[in-house]
């Protein structure tokens, strides 16, 4: 067995090769994007345009046993004023205790060597959120991965404690909500809250508009970073056409923007039903999967900090929700949220929303 530094084009498309090789039993497995993930390895596309990036890979013979993408990204380093390094993507076959081991002992000494004195494994913004602790019988909800139990083990025998828990709310929709939702959207017109939805025929501006938004009401939330309208980017322009006008919503008071909401067609369900097929090639049966998609994803909700406790969060996510009920969609999520931020927590809950999925976010110190 071998630990391998990941050079080329050609051994991350056999990485990615490899991923579907670990996933072949596991149904409930999302195929990933081919063309996204080899950019990610490779340290290439807008993520990595501030980032040192190195994909690790245990071998023996010709077959990959494991493999794991270390990354230090200035932007995380500079912003959050700590010594941190990320371990992202990782996947491995079972009962390969040793190889995931050393190869996880030598992306964290090239982390070490780039003076990073912890790792975070899983969660980087723009990059990856964290591994499910739960619920394996369920098709990840979109921007999620999949990842089988026996994950945990390799990483906590790899030196790991967990560092944070997060979780995963889900709404099952009602006339009943219906009805709350309509309440939140009066009671915020009525105090002079304006929401509008966001024009995908000038995305560029939009993208803007919600880059400039995510970064300020973010900008003290644990574990963030600053990300680039590139990197935002990829989840506006880059999904333009799967896009659903009437779920993205921005809010404004006296005209000026004060919160933003950003929710998709859980894509997944459409990701998932293809499993693999060439989606350029099988065109018309994606579209069909897209049309019978009847979940939605609420995945970032922002306020500025001058505007909270007005009910602007709620109004804007009951807009987004009531779009999707008018859509015919059955259920949504609100995700996701870490463990202690109650305000985002107790959002979730007076839209009817329950926790139905959990993540942990693990964390090695490397001096």
């Amino acid at each position: 067995m071998q630990v391998r530094l990941l050079r080329t084009s050609e051994e991350a498309s056999a990485c990615l090769k490899f991923w579907q090789e670990v996933y072949r039993s596991w149904p409930c497995w999302v195929p990933a994007d081919p063309h996204h993930f080899e950019a990610l390895l490779t340290g290439r596309g807008p993520a990595a345009a501030n980032a040192a990036v190195q994909t690790f890979y245990a071998q023996e013979g010709e077959g990959m046993l494991a493999s794991v993408t270390a990354v230090r990204d200035e932007t995380y380093v500079q912003h959050r004023d700590e010594q941190m390094g990320h371990l992202l993507f990782f996947e491995a076959l079972p009962n390969q205790e040793a190889a995931v081991d050393e190869m996880m002992k030598a992306a964290c000494e090239w982390l070490k060597s780039r003076s990073c004195e912890a790792a975070r494994f899983s969660l980087l913004p723009g990059w990856q959120l964290p591994p499910t602790i739960d619920a394996y019988e369920v098709v990840p909800t979109l921007f999620h991965t999949y990842n089988p139990p026996y994950y945990h083990s390799y990483i906590k025998s790899a030196g790991f404690r967990t560092e944070h828990g997060c979780v995963e709310y889900r709404v099952a929709f009602s006339a009943e909500l219906s009805r709350r939702y309509d309440e939140m959207i009066k009671r915020a017109s009525d105090a002079g809250l304006r929401l509008r939805t966001w024009d995908l025929s000038r995305l560029d501006e939009e993208n803007r508009l919600f880059t400039q938004l995510f970064n300020e009401t973010f900008q003290s939330h644990w574990g963030f970073m600053p990300l680039s309208p590139e990197v935002l980017g990829e989840l506006t322009i880059g999904l333009k056409d799967m896009l659903v006008r009437d779920f993205l919503v921005f809010a404004e008071v006296d005209g000026e923007p004060v919160g933003f909401v950003y929710a998709a067609p859980d894509l997944n369900q459409a990701f998932h039903r293809m499993r693999g097929k060439p989606i350029e090639e099988n065109l018309r049966d994606f579209q069909t999967c897209l049309r019978e998609i009847d979940h939605g994803v609420l995945l970032v909700i922002g306020v500025r900090k001058s505007q909270r406790g007005r009910g602007i969060n709620l109004a804007m996510a009951a807009k987004s929700y009531l779009s999707m009920m008018e859509r015919g969609y059955k259920t949504a999520s609100y995700t996701v949220v870490l463990d202690d931020n109650w305000p985002s927590r107790r959002t979730a809950e007076k839209l009817g929303a329950r926790v139905t999925r959990n993540f942990n976010i693990y964390r090695r110190d490397l001096a």
